[in-house]
């Protein structure tokens, strides 16, 4: 399972072609993406629109995976569901939604974007960055994952991996103002950095 997020696809400030290229180099097969898929598409859409900007992401990044998992940011950037989109887009399975996904496989995770538990942006890079993944923790008690589960999330910007306690933040591939630090692709569940 690899996984990435914040990719602020339409942002010029977006580091795309370098997440295509690792991405190209591994052809991965089940892909987690722990929202800000997009940068600009914030707004109500139906399933069809929702599919559509699916499949538009999927050609941007160049990818087809067997299985697909988004969770939408619910605060900004990314588009609002009318609810659980479970779809088969172009050969791959694909489960999106603005909230919370479980995935219930070989490796038991949930992604989340991460922010209902923090909706601003800013506050949620500065929490942190002050103490890297306290709203991965946050969230694991707020969810009440069982030790065996991997918590995903994206929102602060701010990479983290904690492999005792199972939480990753890969970070984001949007470069802009004081917010320098950019993410990576990791492979789960050895929470290694593969680009």
């Amino acid at each position: 399972m690899f996984v990435f997020s914040d990719v602020h696809i339409g942002s010029p400030s977006s580091r795309l072609q370098e997440l295509r290229s690792c991405l190209k180099r591994l052809s991965p097969d089940e892909v987690v993406i722990a929202g800000d898929l997009f940068d600009d598409q914030h707004r109500k859409v139906s399933r069809d629109e929702a599919v559509r900007l699916i499949k538009k992401a999927m050609e941007i990044l160049q990818i087809q995976p067997q299985r697909l998992y988004i969770a939408f940011s619910s605060s900004s950037h990314d588009p609002q569901l009318p609810g659980p989109l479970t779809e088969r887009i172009n050969g791959t399975e694909v489960v999106a939604y603005n909230g919370e996904i479980l995935i219930d496989g070989a490796l038991k995770a949930v992604a989340t974007h991460g922010d209902r538990l923090i909706r601003s942006g800013v506050v949620a890079y500065l929490v942190d960055l002050a103490r890297r993944g306290q709203i991965g923790r946050w969230l694991r008690r707020r969810l009440a994952l069982g030790d065996d589960v991997w918590l995903i999330y994206g929102h602060s910007h701010v990479p983290h991996v904690d492999v005792a306690l199972k939480i990753l933040n890969p970070g984001p591939w949007k470069i802009y103002g004081v917010r320098r630090i950019r993410g990576n692709v990791y492979s789960l569940p050895s929470a290694e950095p593969l680009c």
